[in-house]
């Protein structure tokens, strides 16, 4: 069971929408995944929820221990995906964790019931490095980082970086950087600066395919859908697509084509 965290030490950088068209597109490729929403927005839980808010119990129930985690869990809008949702009471959960023995290993004491009941775990996680996050990246193996192209992002990859070289160090020796996927892109010269730095520094670590900036997205969201459901013909969506093919086969590099010709759900098949 793989488990891969998202994540990033800056806003913006489309993490929700990274985690949700991820699980989206490993579900239809035959994957079955499961997301942790650790994120006390709730984004990716209401998205994958249809646009709903989730019932209880959640994630904070989870952590409190007045759940487990198998009654929390629930089926995503998508069949093969399932959830285990957040919503804003998280953020109190996560102020009282901070006091507690044993903090950084609550989530993956919380979760030891689901191993190897999925072939992935996606963790969706907040942009500031709080006790929440720290459990997620304690839990995970691999970390995704959607980087948007601009230099306040690259700032905060630098941080990720000594943050997950911290956490290696003193709670969990197998985690590493998996992968770097370039979101809301624009055609302009400091976009280009910015990807070609990338490259040169981190090589094949950056994903080949990249996410532009569409108001898709943003439609997509509005009706509790991903643009993989909402508009899987778009470029947006074939980005997304191409880097699930680069998961599945434990890299970076998701084909041959050119990016964002990734196979699409009506013509990709289970691996």
């Amino acid at each position: 069971m793989r488990k891969l965290v998202i994540a990033a030490l800056k806003g913006g950088t489309a993490k929700s929408t990274t985690t949700v068209s991820l699980a989206v597109g490993l579900a239809l490729r035959g994957k079955k995944t499961l997301v942790v929403d650790c994120d006390s927005q709730g984004n990716a839980s209401w998205i994958l929820s249809g646009g709903k808010s989730p019932d209880g119990p959640t994630l904070a129930e989870v952590l409190s221990r007045e759940s487990s985690a198998i009654e929390a869990i629930r089926p995503a809008t998508t069949p093969g995906l399932d959830l285990l949702p957040s919503d804003v009471t998280l953020g109190a959960v996560n102020v009282q964790l901070a006091d507690q023995p044993g903090r950084d290993a609550r989530l993956r004491s919380m979760l030891d019931e689901v191993e190897g009941a999925y072939d992935l775990v996606l963790l969706d996680t907040g942009p500031t490095v709080t006790t929440l996050w720290l459990n997620a990246l304690s839990y995970a193996e691999e970390v995704i980082s959607p980087v948007d192209v601009g230099v306040l992002s690259v700032l905060g990859l630098v941080e990720l970086e000594s943050a997950i070289a911290d956490l290696r160090s003193a709670y969990n020796p197998p985690l590493r950087l998996a992968g770097l996927i370039l979101t809301r892109i624009q055609r302009n010269n400091l976009a280009k600066d910015v990807e070609r730095q990338l490259r040169e520094r981190f090589g094949p670590l950056v994903f080949k395919a990249t996410v532009g900036l569409s108001v898709k997205f943003d439609e997509a969201h509005s009706r509790g859908m991903t643009i993989m459901q909402y508009a899987p013909e778009s470029p947006g969506a074939s980005a997304y697509f191409e880097i699930v093919e680069g998961i599945i086969n434990g890299g970076t590099k998701a084909g041959r084509g050119r990016a964002g010709s990734g196979r699409n759900p009506r013509t990709a098949g289970a691996a």
